[in-house]
């Protein structure tokens, strides 16, 4: 709207004239501040319009957009004063909406670490930073103690049908020295599951972020194998949406489906119906 009427300056004015209603007619400073209100609205607009899509993720640049436009709303001199006010108001409000202290605030930042654009968490303090690390490395092994657990229990299976067969001279040999040997192993040896996670995020963390017009899940098919823990990590996080339009959308495509004359409609039929509108 804004943008509109300040292209739309010289007609707005003949109107105004023609009609003879000079109490709604802008001064030339007013005129002024809306051009630079324009200047400040812009970036919040592609923003929108970035974090609305359903294609791509949306959580994980939720927070370096934050801090794009905080960096964008410093208060400049060469302002008016009433466009500084505007500026402190919009930021405070966007701090007060995502403060540290909000639950949301460590799933945002580990959606981000686990975008390859964002992964260098350049909006956060060190320490932040250091507790995203440390939040990432618990649930890494959490989910490398679930896949020890399911190879134990597989490798138990295996044990039990061959229990009864005749051992050889390296089975033997294994049974004696057990783990000696890969215990405490250096360079070369296996490495305990702590270390490995370790070096995975290291690994991970040196790699050059991609522009943010690249599609994330696309590097991370590529890259799954190489970072097998943080692709399963990245995978949970990443799909979660940054807004609330992909839901609101899918609520207008069942209003439209659902009308008085098929109100009759078999709710299983209907979820397929939506899924089929929402994904042809």
């Amino acid at each position: 709207m804004v943008c509109r009427a300040a292209e739309q300056q010289a007609p707005v004015a003949a109107v105004i004239m023609e009609k003879k209603l000079g109490h709604l007619e802008l001064s030339t400073n007013e005129w002024t501040l809306m051009e630079q209100v324009r200047a400040v609205l812009k970036p919040f607009k592609v923003a929108t319009e970035a974090l609305s899509t359903d294609r791509f993720p949306t959580a994980s640049a939720v927070l370096p957009l934050k801090y794009v436009l905080m960096s964008h709303l410093q208060p400049s001199t060469g302002d008016l004063q009433e466009l500084n006010d505007m500026k402190t108001k919009i930021s405070a409000d966007l701090e007060k909406r995502y403060s540290h202290i909000k639950d949301a605030f460590m799933l945002l930042n580990t959606a981000s670490y686990l975008d390859p654009r964002f992964h260098r968490l350049i909006h956060l303090a060190r320490d932040q930073q250091q507790e995203v690390h440390d939040k990432v490395h618990r649930e890494m092994s959490l989910i490398a103690e679930d896949e020890e657990h399911v190879e134990d229990e597989e490798g138990a299976g295996t044990a039990k049908e061959t229990q009864h067969s005749e051992k050889t001279a390296l089975s033997a040999m294994g049974s004696l020295f057990g783990d000696v040997y890969r215990q405490n192993a250096g360079p070369g040896g296996t490495l305990d599951i702590g270390t490995v996670l370790l070096q995975e995020m290291q690994m991970y963390e040196t790699e050059t972020p991609l522009p943010t017009d690249s599609n994330p899940l696309r590097w991370w098919k590529m890259s799954r194998a190489k970072y097998p823990h943080l692709a399963q990590l990245a995978r949970r996080y990443l799909s979660i949406p940054g807004t609330s339009v992909r839901a609101e959308r899918v609520f207008s495509t069942a209003g439209m489906i659902v009308n008085k004359k098929r109100s009759a409609l078999d709710p299983g039929n209907v979820d397929h119906l939506v899924f089929l509108a929402n994904n042809l």
